[in-house]
């Protein structure tokens, strides 16, 4: 997903909550940034923080 995508996304989701359900990889001007960016609220994780989140929720 493009990173300017992503930033229309945060703004029509606002500051609801947001379970992460799915991620997209990261581009910035076609180039890969190594982050995901969350295809719901359009928030941006690193490849951590997307696998912390994910064992979070368990199985």
């Amino acid at each position: 997903m493009q990173r300017k995508r992503a930033i229309v996304l945060q703004q029509e989701w606002g500051d609801k909550p947001c379970e992460h359900p799915a991620f997209a990889k990261e581009y910035d001007l076609g180039e890969r940034t190594g982050n995901f960016i969350c295809t719901q609220c359009g928030k941006s994780f690193t490849f951590r923080e997307k696998v912390e989140l994910r064992a979070a929720k368990g199985p």
